[in-house]
């Protein structure tokens, strides 16, 4: 995607206001397209610089957070950088790649023992502050070994979209009554567990997402091992697992328990099975899947990014998805009702369509599969 066009994408994503545990995933995936990376984190902090939260793209390694959290965040990560809460003291903008482009931070321990273990080499990184000034975060994008190094040129796109994001996250959007949900891209995530709540097995992004169901990721929960019969989606769900258990046979044929919890950061669906041993002296177990769902806006604009148009063309879309008239997209728009029509049928030219409704109907369909 052309950055132009990708720049155009993310400023309509930070104008949807959205509530900012939604904005932050989307705006991490959306970045992608402007600016390439391996993964992307945002980190929240108050307005001294502390960590608030944070929420990255990808499995969360709960080990290596952990050790980052004791031994290193604000601590020993001085050895190969500057600590983290020297944030407060940094004006909004990129930080460069190229400070931490040394021999010096690659024989760290802050290297070796928490980056080079999770496929991290190098960052870039963009400070966010608000209108008076105020340290709103951290925008983190990782590249790994063998990738190509941040260059000035990424600096200068990822400074380009800031300031629309430090806008988005100001205004605090809130969520809406009416939002419809669909099924986020995410992988489903799958943990086997013993009927009082303890890990056997469980897929490696299963703990993020159960960390984010029960209220984000935040140094304060990753200190100790997860205990998810703590965690109120699987406490209810092993709860009626037991109950099954102990019914014997006569629920065998009763549909799975399923629970869709909501919160900040979207919905969270969670369904149980109980798997019954083979051998009688061994106790049954609980599988258990997760999925995220998230807001259709911002199924939307993903699907929006897809589409071979420009800018301006996918502004009418939005608007057109939406049930609005010509006239109404014009003066939203701020353009005249026939550049609006000359707009639609390039549209149609474009992706082959005969009316608005099958446009529609297209945009539901790619939002559904996502």
């Amino acid at each position: 995607m052309k950055p132009t066009r990708a720049l155009a994408a993310l400023r309509a994503l930070c104008a949807l206001q959205l509530p900012p545990e939604v904005l932050v995933p989307a705006l991490l995936e959306a970045l992608h397209t402007l600016v390439p990376s391996q993964r992307n984190l945002f980190d929240w902090t108050d307005a001294q610089g502390r960590l608030v939260r944070y929420f990255i793209e990808g499995p969360v390694d709960a080990e290596i957070a952990r050790l980052y959290f004791a031994e290193f965040h604000n601590r020993r990560e001085a050895e190969a950088m500057p600590r983290f809460d020297t944030l407060r003291h940094q004006p909004g903008g990129v930080r460069s790649a190229a400070a931490l482009n040394h021999a010096g931070f690659y024989g760290s321990a802050l290297y070796n023992e928490i980056w080079r273990p999770q496929g991290l080499h190098t960052r870039l990184e963009g400070v966010l502050r608000g209108r008076c000034g105020t340290l709103l975060g951290s925008l983190v994008l990782y590249r790994g070994p063998g990738e190509r190094p941040f260059g000035p040129r990424d600096e200068q796109l990822l400074a380009a979209v800031l300031p629309a994001f430090a806008a988005a996250l100001q205004a605090h959007g809130v969520a809406q009554a009416d939002d419809r949900h669909v099924f986020s891209p995410e992988a489903p995530e799958s943990l086997l567990l013993s009927l009082d709540g303890a890990i056997c097995h469980a897929s490696p992004g299963a703990e993020r997402l159960l960390l984010l169901a029960d209220g984000g990721l935040t140094p304060d929960r990753l200190a100790h091992p997860l205990q998810p019969a703590r965690v109120p989606l699987l406490a209810w769900l092993l709860a009626r697992l037991r109950e099954r258990a102990a019914a014997g046979a006569a629920q065998v044929l009763a549909p799975p328990p399923s629970l869709v919890h909501e919160n900040g950061a979207g919905q969270f669906v969670a369904s149980g099975t109980l798997l019954r041993a083979r051998r009688t002296d061994e106790p049954p177990l609980a599988q258990v899947t997760l999925r995220r769902l998230e807001s259709h806006r911002v199924a939307l604009e993903r699907c929006l990014r897809s589409l071979p148009l420009t800018p301006g063309q996918l502004a009418v879309c939005r608007g057109l998805f939406h049930g609005h008239t010509h006239g109404q997209i014009g003066r939203q728009l701020g353009v005249t009702t026939a550049t609006v029509i000359d707009h639609v049928r390039k549209i149609h030219d474009a992706l082959d369509l005969r009316s608005s409704d099958e446009l529609r109907s297209l945009l539901s369909r790619r939002m559904a599969l996502a």
